[in-house]
């Protein structure tokens, strides 16, 4: 039988999301293939390592450099048959699908003896840990997986660029910072042009905001709070933590490690964790009275938050599609609790200067769209 050289893959460059499809061919030294701009890659087996593939049904992923590394996935694993039969020992390497069914016994022995560990490890092993695994991973590296984080979340949807209101987002943001004299993160406000009411905070300092609810707001101090919520989450580590207690074993031992090689495989799973999975009471109530002390510190009307709260209680009571804050508890008692904490230290506050132009500044993402709606 004479052996296919030739499998389709996905490519990825190592610096942006977007996949690049190929065509692979398996050679005697090495995998060629060649990119859309024209471009031929070829890679030495010395210089691939395979980093996924070794079990029945699973795809191939092997790698190629160091840091971002390149990246081909090739859903067929019998290519790994091909390797070893045209690479020979330059591809001794690679795993070989002939040694699978003898693991499998060994592998199905071991997992049931190791079933009631397991179970135990990830129903209150991992929670509990989650907390100090987080604190020892890199802020460089939470940075990087969050900046794949807000481009997944950008890759559908247009991003607002009116400078107006970029402007006045930036404003809000440098009085909200203004009391954090020392901070691990930059912080950057996306705005994303969706009917979504939402606005999340994705590791390492990027905040994402739905023109939904931007548009949903009645006053900056409205936006201010929703904004210092968000910042509380970057700064307590919350979404990370999120991520950690849902995602693989593989992404804790990178993270802890700092090696963002596999990051490209990970941001879009971090993404999908965050868009589904909500904070918990305790994590919800510290952004919550963190941000009110926020605002308070940059003196900032509070009001703005509790507003906010009015209206979301509201949309509660109609059952309405309301993402923002739909997590426990309930919206009403968020701000009860938060108005006896703001009566109990009231001061002075200072308004924005965009005053009564609020509703034009906010309308300037997706006026066109929002008037089709």
């Amino acid at each position: 039988m004479t052996t296919q050289t030739t499998w389709k893959g996905t490519f990825y460059d190592g610096r942006s999301l977007i996949p690049q499809a190929v065509s692979i061919f398996v050679e005697q030294t090495g995998l060629t293939f060649q990119l859309a701009s024209g471009i031929h890659q070829h890679w030495p087996y010395a210089q691939i390592q395979q980093t996924q593939g070794r079990y029945s049904g699973e795809e191939v992923r092997l790698e190629h450099g160091t840091g971002l590394c390149e990246t081909l996935v090739i859903p067929n694993a019998n290519i790994l048959l091909a390797i070893h039969e045209i690479g020979r020992e330059e591809a001794s390497h690679f795993h070989h699908p002939g040694t699978r069914r003898k693991r499998v016994y060994w592998t199905v022995a071991a997992a049931l003896a190791a079933l009631p560990i397991v179970y135990a490890i990830f129903t209150w092993g991992v929670p509990s840990l989650a907390g100090p695994i987080t604190a020892a991973i890199p802020i460089s590296w939470e940075t990087k997986l969050g900046k794949f984080v807000q481009q997944e979340f950008t890759e559908e949807d247009e991003v607002c660029q009116d400078p107006k209101l970029n402007k006045t987002i930036e404003s809000i943001m440098d009085r909200l910072l203004k009391p954090m004299n020392e901070r691990s993160y930059q912080f950057q406000v996306t705005v994303v042009d969706s009917p979504m009411v939402n606005a999340m905070a994705a590791p390492g300092g990027y905040l994402i905001v739905f023109r939904g609810l931007l548009q949903d707001t009645d006053s900056p101090e409205e936006l201010a709070g929703v904004l210092a919520h968000e910042i509380q989450h970057v700064m307590l580590r919350h979404g990370m933590r999120l991520i950690v207690q849902h995602v693989s074993m593989a992404f804790i031992i990178a993270a802890l490690s700092g090696d963002a090689s596999g990051m490209l495989s990970y941001g879009f799973q971090a993404a999908q964790t965050l868009q589904a999975l909500s904070y918990s009471r305790e994590a919800e109530n510290q952004a919550d009275e963190q941000g009110l002390a926020l605002l308070q510190q940059a003196g900032i009307n509070p009001e703005g938050m509790m507003s906010f709260f009015d209206k979301l209680g509201e949309d509660e009571e109609d059952s309405s599609p309301f993402r923002y804050f739909s997590t426990h508890p309930p919206t009403t008692e968020r701000r009860d609790h938060l108005e006896d904490l703001e009566s109990a230290n009231s001061m002075h506050y200072r308004e924005f200067s965009v005053g009564q132009d609020w509703e034009m500044t906010r309308d300037l993402c997706g006026t066109e769209s929002g008037e089709n709606e």
